[in-house]
């Protein structure tokens, strides 16, 4: 994979691409994170170079022969500093910098946070199921709802699948909300990866109904019914 590797997914705040050697570094230093380890519904020792360069060597294989499916490597983005942005603007007006140099200034920067996912099951090749794990400076926000809509629509409209699931370990509150706010619903705790996750289904019809509110509405919906 090199550097013009293109983006599945391109939004404000989010870019979805495949994983390729240069991102082994960010993956270990995200998986020795221990504030990551505890939500962790799995035990693959990520936080090991070795183990990590063996991922993104699967990965790219996986990719190839499950096309439309895998684990994407996931970035944010970083606006400019307003300082920057107020001199760059300034200058453009005086005549000191041209629209191309403008337009260059004043571009986000993009740092690895982490990945989604969008996969069958071990033990069901004929279910996917979406995930998503980020950095905790991306934590707090938005991002985790942005790549989730993604993988929804990718899911149902692109690889037209009827229904959906989601996992999350029992003691991650705040990804039982996010799973909850993308229109799922809890199916209780079930067996995952040799140990026990929280999980949540969603039909292709309870999508499409559920995405057709305003994503304040449905984070209102959620609140509201304490879901």
């Amino acid at each position: 994979m090199t550097d013009s590797t293109p983006y599945l997914y391109q939004g404000a705040r989010l870019r979805l691409r495949e994983f390729g050697w240069r991102d082994v570094h960010a993956l270990v230093q995200m998986h020795r994170d221990p504030r990551v380890r505890a939500h962790l519904a799995d035990d693959v020792p990520l936080d090991d170079a070795r183990v990590a360069h063996q991922f993104v060597e699967n990965m790219q294989q996986f990719y190839r022969q499950h096309e439309g499916t895998g684990i994407w490597c996931a970035e944010r983005a970083h606006p400019p500093e307003a300082e920057v942005l107020a001199d760059a603007l300034r200058a453009h007006a005086c005549g000191e910098i041209d629209a191309v140099f403008l337009d260059a200034l004043v571009q986000p920067r993009w740092s690895f946070c982490g990945w989604f996912s969008l996969v069958h099951l071990s033990d069901d090749l004929h279910t996917l199921e979406i995930g998503a794990r980020l950095t905790p400076q991306a934590w707090g926000g938005t991002l985790a709802i942005d790549g989730g809509e993604w993988l929804l629509e990718h899911a149902f409209r692109t690889l037209g699948q009827s229904h959906v699931l989601g996992h999350c370990s029992p003691t991650n509150r705040s990804a039982a909300h996010c799973l909850q706010v993308l229109g799922f619903q809890p199916q209780g705790l079930a067996p995952y990866n040799g140990g026990q996750a929280l999980r949540f289904g969603l039909c292709q019809s309870g999508w499409a109904a559920w995405h057709a509110q305003p994503r304040r509405e449905r984070q209102r919906a959620v609140l509201s019914a304490g879901r």
